[in-house]
């Protein structure tokens, strides 16, 4: 947290897919790598939609907020692709898709009072990581002890609803610090939480970016598209990247988009850019995924200082102990 006694606000661009329907969970059990039926227990999921060759098409976090519907939230750029995507499965269930973006409006709470905050303001208390509280139509998810993500229900055809909404974003706003997209992205990778985009769609297998080792990966739950492929670099130790943390020098361009690609001193591709936010006005910090055993001695394509590798809040596995 750049500031440790200030708590932020930030107004998230992200993207909301909507399941709803008698075959909500059933028909999602069968498409992404998460364990769907964990969303009945008042918890969260990241998880992931893959293409049969297990190369992720979505990113995202769910949640259950009522039996018969789950919301993924994903990135912004990538809701058109995910009603695409899951729509050719669902044609056979009792469940719709709906873009449902516009519906919520995503605020990210940040800093040492962000617990106090949510509590004064919505009336919920959220014990657990990865746990979430409805407080009326609102949704709040608490993604560690001192971040939240907040979904203000705000839909434009009801103007009570709107105007509620604005109320409370001027209740946070006179009670936290503004800030912007970039701290959030900066959390995230302090945290090793990577992420999907547009630039690197179909490019990662889950384990690419340590979903494995953040709880978006269920190796038991059974059969979903890609899970063969997924399944097999778990249990026969194929797998030789993993997502990294490092920091590095800012120029003048501007920040490294994912599948930006770090090459090593002979000037070899050894890993692409996840996700990057610049720290300060010097340096910035990465995600990347990048082959075990070039992790060190590495640059970005189009900055010639080198990366230096950075602590994540997980171990990453040495080879064959991902079992």
């Amino acid at each position: 947290m750049p500031e440790n006694h200030t708590t932020y606000l930030i107004l998230l661009a992200q993207g909301l897919i909507e399941i709803k329907g008698p075959d909500s969970a059933k028909f999602l059990q069968g498409q992404v790598s998460c364990d769907v039926r964990e969303l009945a227990e008042q918890t969260t999921r990241l998880g992931a939609q893959c293409n049969i060759k297990g190369r992720m098409l979505l990113c995202f976090r769910a949640i259950q907020p009522e039996n018969e519907r789950i919301i993924l939230r994903v990135h912004a750029g990538l809701v058109a692709n995910g009603l695409a995507s899951l729509g050719k499965y669902i044609v056979f269930s009792k469940a719709k898709l709906a873009d449902v973006s516009q519906d919520y409006r995503c605020l990210g709470i940040a800093g040492i009072k962000a617990a106090e905050l949510i509590s004064k303001v919505f009336a919920v208390e959220i014990t657990q990581n990865d746990g979430w509280q409805a407080a009326g139509e609102h949704l709040i998810i608490r993604i560690a002890e001192d971040r939240y993500e907040c979904w203000l229900a705000c839909n434009q055809h009801d103007k009570q609803n709107a105007n509620q909404a604005d109320a409370i974003w001027d209740q946070l706003s006179a009670q936290t610090t503004p800030a912007n997209q970039n701290l959030w992205n900066l959390l995230n990778i302090q945290a090793g939480i990577g992420d999907v985009a547009p630039e690197t769609y179909e490019a990662f297998t889950p384990q690419a970016i340590n979903f494995q080792l953040v709880n978006g990966i269920n190796f038991r739950k059974g059969c979903y598209t890609g899970q063969e492929i997924v399944a097999r670099l778990h249990y026969r130790g194929a797998l030789k990247r993993h997502m990294y943390r490092f920091e590095f020098l800012l120029t003048d361009q501007a920040l490294p988009a994912p599948g930006t690609e770090l090459k090593n001193a002979e000037g070899k591709t050894v890993g692409e850019v996840i996700l990057s936010a610049s720290k300060n006005d010097v340096c910035g910090e990465l995600l990347a995924s990048v082959a075990d055993n070039e992790r060190v001695d590495i640059c970005l394509i189009n900055n010639p200082q080198k990366l230096s590798l950075l602590a994540l809040p997980y171990a990453i596995p040495t080879p064959n102990d991902d079992k």
